[in-house]
């Protein structure tokens, strides 16, 4: 199998062949309902007329706007699928060539097997969100600011800023990431005045690739804002991931204990991710660390087992979501047990209940258990690698631009998961910088013990 992934047609052959085959067991759970969907049909009348009349809420800045593009396409599953899956397979086309042209990466054909073989990431792809297109391109934007670094060409920083400034219209959680690149290229080599003025334009354009939604964020608000606007409700809600926590709150959007302080302060109709409201909320969430700091770090630390134990989305492949699954009440209860540590109890519920799956459910099952236990087991290669790797460089380690980079951008989407919320689905978006990250520090580790 090894040999076979040596030549890159046969190994693209297999890519299209994995991407072909999660779309397909996925299609029948497949939907444009799952986030803001309402929502993303306006915006894609809007664009259509740039008549403002056509959102049900006037002051709407939640969520940004990006996908409503698709739905400028309509809404057949099949055609968005096809451009979805399309762009995940160029992308990796894409990162295997520019891995083999510079030589990023011994043994490619080992690297290649790990890509085929990771239900996450393809699994990832299969649903109508604006996860997938934000990931791709935001997978693209770090290969090119890669190239820039590799060959000191200002021609890739430009075209990684494209692509960075049209990730900031899908995912506007990558704002701090924005500013993160933009110091670690404005102080890269080559030095000088010139060039300094140069690296300018990584975060100029994208500014001006984030100017539209300005102009429109001033139009809604009187503010013209980088992100949109449900960053407090978030921060709030993700106190609630630490059970039974002094705050009294729950890890949901209909928590009671924030609809009670927003209808307090903006009345029956308050919005929790519009502008005003947002700004309460973050302020809400800082006094409540002030009140109870080491509760928050409760909070922290299981976050970061939530992390450990679910790291990654786990597919959409069976009904459960839908209640429409065997036994589903039991595995939830069962998934509950072992996120507690309560092995005993989970023992007894295995052994105790009468699990009656179809043949398509057993299927079904077991390929979303291969999907969670291989996003755990990178995970954890990840964390013991990265950590091994400090201690036998030091910060020496980040001298190396690449593994700086790929470095920064994983340690920012965990930190989004322990300090605010942590979602598997959020984690995915950069799985395959994960895998890559992972190998380089494997590499570069084994590499020194030789």
């Amino acid at each position: 199998m090894l040999f076979y992934l040596n030549n890159k047609n046969r190994y693209y052959f297999l890519l299209l062949g994995s991407i072909v085959f999660h779309s397909f067991i996925s299609f029948e759970n497949i939907t444009f309902d799952l986030y803001f969907n309402s929502i993303y049909r306006e915006y894609g009348l809007f664009f259509k007329s740039f008549d403002f009349s056509v959102f049900s809420r006037p002051s709407l800045t939640f969520p940004v706007w990006g996908y409503g593009i698709f739905h400028l396409i309509g809404e057949n599953i099949l055609i968005n699928l096809f451009l979805q899956q399309l762009l995940t397979f160029l992308t990796l086309v894409y990162m295997d060539k520019e891995i083999i042209r510079y030589q990023v990466i011994s043994k490619i054909k080992f690297f290649r097997l790990l890509i085929l073989i990771s239900a996450p990431w393809f699994l990832f792809h299969t649903q109508m969100w604006p996860k997938s297109f934000a990931s791709n391109i935001l997978i693209l934007s770090l290969l090119f600011i890669c190239k820039f670094f590799k060959t000191k060409k200002f021609i890739y920083l430009v075209i990684s800023a494209i692509t960075f400034g049209i990730v900031q219209n899908f995912r506007s959680d990558y704002i701090y990431l924005f500013y993160v690149f933009s110091l670690l290229i404005l102080i890269s080599k080559p030095f000088g005045l010139l060039n300094f003025i140069k690296k300018l334009l990584f975060p100029l354009i994208v500014i001006i690739f984030l100017a539209p939604w300005m102009i429109f964020t001033y139009h809604q608000t009187g503010k013209p804002l980088l992100t949109s606007t449900n960053a407090g409700h978030v921060l709030f809600i993700g106190l609630g991931q630490l059970p039974n926590n002094k705050w009294e709150i729950t890890p949901f959007d209909d928590d009671k204990h924030m609809a009670k302080i927003l209808k307090n302060n903006y009345g029956e109709n308050y919005k929790s991710d519009e502008f005003n409201e947002n700004n309460f909320l973050k302020k809400e969430f800082l006094k409540r660390i002030k009140k109870y700091p080491f509760e928050w770090i409760n909070k922290c630390f299981f976050a970061f087992r939530l992390l450990l134990l679910d790291p990654f989305y786990v597919g959409n492949i069976g009904s459960f979501q839908q209640n429409q699954f065997s036994n589903v009440q039991e595995i939830r209860k069962l998934e509950s047990y072992i996120y507690s540590f309560k092995f005993k109890e989970a023992k007894e519920l295995v052994f105790n209940t009468n699990w009656k799956f179809t043949n398509k459910e057993v299927f079904q099952f077991i390929y979303t258990l291969y999907s969670k236990c291989l996003g755990i087991l990178l995970f954890f290669s990840f964390l013991i690698t990265f950590i091994l790797s400090i201690y036998k460089f030091g910060l020496n380690l980040f001298r190396d631009k690449i593994i700086l980079l790929l470095s920064l951008t994983v340690v920012y989407q965990i930190s989004i998961s322990v300090f605010a919320f942590h979602m598997p689905v959020y984690n995915t978006t950069i799985y395959i910088v994960y895998l890559l990250l992972t190998y380089l520090l494997f590499q570069k580790y084994l590499s020194i013990r030789q």
